[in-house]
Protein backbone atom coordinates (compact mmCIF):
# COMPACT_ATOMS: atom_id res chain seq x y z
CA UNK A 1 0.00 0.00 0.00
CA UNK A 2 2.03 2.83 -1.34
CA UNK A 3 1.43 6.03 -1.38
CA UNK A 4 3.01 8.35 -4.35
CA UNK A 5 3.24 12.15 -5.31
CA UNK A 6 2.10 12.73 -8.96
CA UNK A 7 2.01 16.39 -9.70
CA UNK A 8 -1.49 16.06 -9.31
CA UNK A 9 -3.15 15.62 -6.15
CA UNK A 10 -5.18 12.22 -6.84
CA UNK A 11 -6.52 9.72 -4.20
CA UNK A 12 -4.60 7.15 -3.20
CA UNK A 13 -4.63 3.59 -4.64
CA UNK A 14 -2.57 1.78 -3.14
CA UNK A 15 -1.65 -1.16 -5.52
CA UNK A 16 -4.72 -3.66 -3.45
CA UNK A 17 -8.27 -4.19 -3.85
CA UNK A 18 -10.45 -1.99 -6.20
CA UNK A 19 -11.79 -0.87 -3.24
CA UNK A 20 -8.61 0.59 -1.83
CA UNK A 21 -7.80 2.02 -4.98
CA UNK A 22 -11.09 4.03 -5.54
CA UNK A 23 -10.16 5.62 -1.89
CA UNK A 24 -6.60 5.60 -1.41
CA UNK A 25 -4.41 8.64 -3.01
CA UNK A 26 -2.14 7.14 -5.46
CA UNK A 27 1.44 7.73 -5.20
CA UNK A 28 2.19 10.69 -7.48
CA UNK A 29 2.01 14.77 -7.49
CA UNK A 30 0.96 15.47 -10.53
CA UNK A 31 1.87 18.97 -11.98
CA UNK A 32 4.44 19.56 -9.40
CA UNK A 33 8.28 20.36 -9.67
CA UNK A 34 11.27 18.35 -8.35
CA UNK A 35 12.84 19.41 -4.91
CA UNK A 36 15.52 18.59 -2.69
CA UNK A 37 14.41 17.42 0.90
CA UNK A 38 16.50 20.20 2.29
CA UNK A 39 13.26 22.35 1.04
CA UNK A 40 10.75 20.51 3.48
CA UNK A 41 13.40 18.59 5.64
CA UNK A 42 10.19 17.16 7.62
CA UNK A 43 9.65 15.06 4.55
CA UNK A 44 9.94 11.34 5.62
CA UNK A 45 9.36 8.46 3.79
CA UNK A 46 7.54 4.96 5.42
CA UNK A 47 8.64 1.32 4.22
CA UNK A 48 6.98 -1.64 5.51
CA UNK A 49 9.26 -4.50 4.55
CA UNK A 50 11.55 -2.65 2.81
CA UNK A 51 9.16 -1.42 0.16
CA UNK A 52 8.26 2.37 -0.02
CA UNK A 53 4.80 2.47 1.44
CA UNK A 54 3.72 6.26 2.52
CA UNK A 55 5.06 9.83 2.89
CA UNK A 56 4.69 11.06 6.76
CA UNK A 57 6.26 14.34 8.77
CA UNK A 58 8.25 14.53 11.46
CA UNK A 59 7.06 15.91 14.13
CA UNK A 60 9.67 15.48 16.61
CA UNK A 61 12.46 13.56 16.49
CA UNK A 62 10.86 10.88 17.86
CA UNK A 63 7.48 10.77 16.27
CA UNK A 64 5.98 10.94 12.76
CA UNK A 65 2.65 11.85 11.46
CA UNK A 66 1.11 10.24 8.57
CA UNK A 67 -2.24 8.89 7.70
CA UNK A 68 -3.91 6.06 9.65
CA UNK A 69 -5.04 3.99 6.14
CA UNK A 70 -1.22 3.40 5.35
CA UNK A 71 -0.91 1.36 8.33
CA UNK A 72 -4.77 -0.55 8.01
CA UNK A 73 -2.83 -3.91 6.92
CA UNK A 74 -3.87 -7.17 8.30
CA UNK A 75 -1.55 -8.22 11.32
CA UNK A 76 0.35 -4.85 10.79
CA UNK A 77 3.07 -4.79 12.79
CA UNK A 78 5.11 -1.66 14.32
CA UNK A 79 8.51 -3.74 13.38
CA UNK A 80 6.99 -4.04 9.81
CA UNK A 81 7.55 -0.40 9.48
CA UNK A 82 10.88 1.26 8.95
CA UNK A 83 11.52 5.72 8.29
CA UNK A 84 13.49 7.61 6.55
CA UNK A 85 14.56 11.21 7.04
CA UNK A 86 16.69 13.80 4.92
CA UNK A 87 16.86 12.15 1.93
CA UNK A 88 15.65 13.43 -1.61
CA UNK A 89 15.42 9.86 -3.20
CA UNK A 90 14.07 7.07 -2.51
CA UNK A 91 17.10 4.71 -3.80
CA UNK A 92 18.98 6.52 -0.70
CA UNK A 93 18.93 4.19 2.04
CA UNK A 94 20.49 6.79 4.85
CA UNK A 95 18.68 7.60 8.83
CA UNK A 96 16.43 4.66 9.07
CA UNK A 97 14.88 4.43 11.72
CA UNK A 98 12.53 1.31 12.65
CA UNK A 99 8.72 2.17 14.47
CA UNK A 100 8.61 1.29 17.98
CA UNK A 101 4.77 2.29 18.33
CA UNK A 102 1.66 3.10 16.30
CA UNK A 103 -0.99 5.54 17.68
CA UNK A 104 -4.44 6.39 16.12
CA UNK A 105 -7.32 7.84 16.87
CA UNK A 106 -10.63 6.08 18.74
CA UNK A 107 -12.18 8.13 16.53
CA UNK A 108 -10.77 6.57 12.84
CA UNK A 109 -13.16 5.34 10.67
CA UNK A 110 -11.35 2.64 7.86
CA UNK A 111 -14.25 2.82 5.26
CA UNK A 112 -15.36 6.90 5.98
CA UNK A 113 -11.66 8.12 6.21
CA UNK A 114 -12.96 9.94 9.17
CA UNK A 115 -9.69 11.22 11.88
CA UNK A 116 -7.18 9.92 9.15
CA UNK A 117 -4.46 10.31 11.16
CA UNK A 118 -1.78 7.81 12.81
CA UNK A 119 1.52 9.06 14.91
CA UNK A 120 4.47 6.60 14.65
CA UNK A 121 7.07 6.66 18.10
CA UNK A 122 10.35 5.75 16.02
CA UNK A 123 12.31 3.37 18.39
CA UNK A 124 15.31 6.21 17.97
CA UNK A 125 15.42 9.60 17.39
CA UNK A 126 15.72 10.83 13.99
CA UNK A 127 18.06 13.57 13.64
CA UNK A 128 21.24 14.89 10.99
CA UNK A 129 21.38 16.74 8.19
CA UNK A 130 17.84 18.35 6.45
CA UNK A 131 15.97 16.91 9.44
CA UNK A 132 13.58 19.16 11.11
CA UNK A 133 10.85 18.44 12.70
CA UNK A 134 7.54 20.74 11.61
CA UNK A 135 5.03 22.57 13.48
CA UNK A 136 1.38 21.89 13.87
CA UNK A 137 -0.92 24.44 12.66
CA UNK A 138 -3.93 24.79 15.23
CA UNK A 139 -6.18 26.56 12.87
CA UNK A 140 -7.43 25.13 9.48
CA UNK A 141 -6.52 26.86 5.92
CA UNK A 142 -8.36 29.00 4.80
CA UNK A 143 -10.72 28.56 1.39
CA UNK A 144 -8.42 30.09 -1.18
CA UNK A 145 -5.49 29.91 0.41
CA UNK A 146 -2.82 27.69 -0.95
CA UNK A 147 -1.02 24.31 0.91
CA UNK A 148 2.06 22.95 -0.22
CA UNK A 149 2.32 19.02 -1.03
CA UNK A 150 5.42 16.81 -0.99
CA UNK A 151 6.28 13.05 -1.94
CA UNK A 152 7.26 10.44 -4.15
CA UNK A 153 3.87 9.56 -5.92
CA UNK A 154 3.43 9.36 -9.44
CA UNK A 155 3.85 12.43 -12.03
CA UNK A 156 1.25 11.26 -14.37
CA UNK A 157 -1.71 9.21 -13.33
CA UNK A 158 -1.15 6.77 -16.20
CA UNK A 159 1.92 6.09 -14.79
CA UNK A 160 3.32 2.99 -13.12
CA UNK A 161 6.58 3.79 -12.42
CA UNK A 162 7.37 5.90 -9.37
CA UNK A 163 9.75 8.46 -9.44
CA UNK A 164 12.76 8.52 -7.37
CA UNK A 165 13.07 11.99 -6.76
CA UNK A 166 10.73 13.94 -4.04
CA UNK A 167 8.11 16.03 -5.95
CA UNK A 168 6.73 19.27 -4.42
CA UNK A 169 3.24 20.86 -5.83
CA UNK A 170 1.08 24.11 -4.46
CA UNK A 171 -3.36 23.82 -4.24
CA UNK A 172 -5.27 25.67 -3.63
CA UNK A 173 -7.65 24.99 -0.58
CA UNK A 174 -11.36 24.63 -1.44
CA UNK A 175 -14.36 25.89 0.26
CA UNK A 176 -15.80 22.96 2.37
CA UNK A 177 -19.46 23.30 0.36
CA UNK A 178 -17.95 23.54 -3.16
CA UNK A 179 -16.47 20.34 -1.61
CA UNK A 180 -19.06 18.39 -0.40
CA UNK A 181 -21.19 18.82 -3.36
CA UNK A 182 -17.96 17.66 -5.54
CA UNK A 183 -18.14 14.40 -3.50
CA UNK A 184 -22.31 14.12 -2.82
CA UNK A 185 -23.25 10.83 -3.49
CA UNK A 186 -19.32 9.20 -3.54
CA UNK A 187 -18.22 10.15 0.27
CA UNK A 188 -19.70 12.45 2.65
CA UNK A 189 -16.69 15.18 3.93
CA UNK A 190 -16.54 15.36 7.65
CA UNK A 191 -15.33 17.71 9.92
CA UNK A 192 -11.90 16.14 9.79
CA UNK A 193 -11.58 16.67 6.31
CA UNK A 194 -11.55 19.51 3.90
CA UNK A 195 -10.48 19.57 0.45
CA UNK A 196 -7.44 21.37 -2.23
CA UNK A 197 -6.91 21.41 -5.77
CA UNK A 198 -4.86 22.76 -8.29
CA UNK A 199 -5.19 24.62 -11.67
CA UNK A 200 -3.00 23.64 -14.85
CA UNK A 201 -2.84 19.51 -13.73
CA UNK A 202 -1.54 20.31 -10.23
CA UNK A 203 -2.75 17.30 -7.50
CA UNK A 204 -1.68 14.86 -5.31
CA UNK A 205 -1.87 11.17 -6.88
CA UNK A 206 -0.90 7.90 -5.89
CA UNK A 207 1.71 7.03 -3.36
CA UNK A 208 1.09 10.07 -1.67
CA UNK A 209 -0.96 9.04 1.24
CA UNK A 210 0.62 10.12 4.52
CA UNK A 211 2.27 12.75 3.28
CA UNK A 212 2.27 16.35 4.57
CA UNK A 213 0.25 19.49 3.61
CA UNK A 214 2.06 22.41 4.49
CA UNK A 215 0.39 26.12 4.69
CA UNK A 216 1.86 29.21 4.00
CA UNK A 217 3.01 29.91 7.70
CA UNK A 218 5.25 26.78 6.80
CA UNK A 219 3.06 24.67 9.47
CA UNK A 220 1.64 21.12 8.88
CA UNK A 221 -1.86 22.18 8.14
CA UNK A 222 -3.14 18.52 6.70
CA UNK A 223 -2.24 14.61 5.92
CA UNK A 224 -3.09 13.46 1.83
CA UNK A 225 -5.74 11.18 2.30
CA UNK A 226 -7.71 10.02 -0.26
CA UNK A 227 -9.67 10.98 -3.98
CA UNK A 228 -11.26 9.34 -6.50
CA UNK A 229 -9.58 6.52 -8.32
CA UNK A 230 -7.73 7.38 -11.42
CA UNK A 231 -8.83 11.23 -11.37
CA UNK A 232 -5.65 13.00 -9.84
CA UNK A 233 -4.98 16.80 -11.02
CA UNK A 234 -8.84 16.76 -12.51
CA UNK A 235 -11.39 19.58 -11.07
CA UNK A 236 -14.32 17.70 -10.17
CA UNK A 237 -11.95 15.44 -7.74
CA UNK A 238 -10.06 17.70 -5.27
CA UNK A 239 -7.67 16.19 -3.04
CA UNK A 240 -8.58 15.27 0.65
CA UNK A 241 -6.99 16.08 3.14
CA UNK A 242 -6.85 15.54 7.07
CA UNK A 243 -7.28 18.37 8.71
CA UNK A 244 -4.20 18.66 11.19
CA UNK A 245 -6.23 21.42 13.61
CA UNK A 246 -9.24 19.31 13.86
CA UNK A 247 -6.79 16.19 15.36
CA UNK A 248 -4.42 18.81 17.17
CA UNK A 249 -5.48 18.10 20.37
CA UNK A 250 -5.36 14.40 20.12
CA UNK A 251 -2.42 14.50 18.09
CA UNK A 252 -0.41 16.53 21.22
CA UNK A 253 -1.77 14.70 23.72
CA UNK A 254 -0.09 11.52 22.31
CA UNK A 255 2.75 13.95 21.65
CA UNK A 256 3.29 14.90 25.16
CA UNK A 257 3.35 10.85 26.27
CA UNK A 258 5.44 9.10 23.46
CA UNK A 259 7.09 11.76 21.30
CA UNK A 260 10.35 12.81 24.02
Amino acid sequence: MNIVLVLLLVESCWALSPTEVEHRRVPRVVGGQRIEVNSQPHMVNIRRRGSFHCGGSLVTPRCVLTAAHCLQVEQHRPADYVVRGGVTYLTDMRNGRAVNRILMPSGYNISTFDQDVALLQLQNPLQGEHIEPIQLARQPPRPGSYVRVSGWGLTDERSLQLPNQLHSVQVKVLPRLKCQQLYQGYRNITESMYCASGSSHKDACNADSGGPAVDMNGQLAGIVSWGKANRCAHEDSPGVYTSVAHLYDWIVHNMLRYCH
